[in-house]
């Protein structure tokens, strides 16, 4: 027999409830729509200015905070602190702070600030005679000594000195370029210092120059002799002997060469090595040579010093 199915119910277009209900579903659409857009049209623009108005609001009443500036190189007043002011000594007030050196004789300076010293302007030469290639070199290297000390004692009278040799002077130095020294620099006097070799048991000294310069040599050992208390040797005419050589014919001016003892002699050795001894020998040159410059003579000893009156 023959089985009869059911038969579901199925909304179809075909079906004309089912055609109804979608075309009613299609015309609500459309006039949704419609009226949808007819209200964005009417109404839309002024939304949208509605809207703009009220994120302006929102956004002026919102603070704004200001980045933090640091400052960068900003000129800040700044307070100077006025200088202490001291008080200063008047115009011609000695200061005391600090002593004055004790003057002496000693003391090297140009000739610019010595100017009412005795031998300012003068160009003084001072040979130390023989060298170290001699076979006296131990006295050459003495002579050197005392001519240095020659050097500055007249300095600080005012003098300016130039030396033939000096410590830097090396191998044999002939007279020719000694007197060729002197010549270049023009020198106004000429004093050469050397030692004798001898008997040892002489002690005594005496000058050589040439013949013209027998005044200029007589001074200079009178001024030695006085000052040291050294013995003139016999036979040399008062202490002076007459004979030339080349540094006294090349040099262009006074010249005498003092043999200022005998360094075989025990005696006059250890005195021309004696500190005070060469002050001696340095005051009695300068008292010989200032006395030949002023024409005048010797002075034979040093003037006492007196000690004033006492008060009543």
């Amino acid at each position: 027999m023959k089985q009869i199915k059911k038969r579901r119910r199925v909304l179809r277009i075909g079906n004309p409830i089912g055609f109804s209900l979608f075309c009613l579903v299609c015309l609500a659409l459309l006039a949704g729509l419609y009226l949808g857009i007819s209200w964005a049209i009417k109404n839309g623009p002024g939304v949208v200015k509605a809207m703009r108005t009220a994120v302006q609001e929102e956004v002026m009443a919102t603070p704004t905070v200001e980045p933090s500036r640091e400052p960068k190189d900003e000129l800040l007043p700044t307070h100077t602190p006025t200088p202490e002011v001291k008080e200063t000594p008047a115009l011609g007030t000695p200061d005391v702070s600090t002593p004055s050196p004790a003057p002496s004789a000693f003391v090297t300076a140009g000739p610019a600030g010595n100017i009412g010293a005795a031998l300012y302007g003068q160009i003084i030469g001072i040979d130390a005679a023989r060298d170290s290639t001699s076979k006296y070199s131990s006295e050459a290297a003495n002579n050197l000594v005392l001519a240095n000390h020659l050097k500055r004692y007249l300095e600080s009278q005012g003098a300016t000195v130039v030396l033939s040799r000096t410590e830097e002077t090396k191998g044999e130095l002939t007279n020719e370029e000694r007197a060729r020294i002197f010549k270049n620099a023009n020198c106004t006097y000429v004093i050469r210092l050397m030692c004798n070799h001898i008997n040892s048991k002489t002690s005594a000294c005496y000058a050589q120059a040439a013949k013209g310069n027998q005044s200029f040599a007589q001074k200079l050992i009178d001024g030695y002799t006085v000052a040291t208390g050294m013995r003139k040797q016999n036979g040399k005419g008062n202490g002076v002997e007459t004979k030339s050589d080349s540094v006294a014919s090349g040099c262009g001016c006074p010249c005498a060469l003092l043999i200022l003892g005998n360094w075989d002699n025990t005696k006059d050795k250890n005195n021309l090595q004696d500190e005070t001894f060469m002050d001696q020998l340095c005051e009695g040159i300068f008292n010989g040579l200032t006395a030949y410059i002023a024409d005048e003579p010797v002075p034979t000893a040093t003037p006492a010093i007196t000690d004033p009156p006492a008060e009543p």
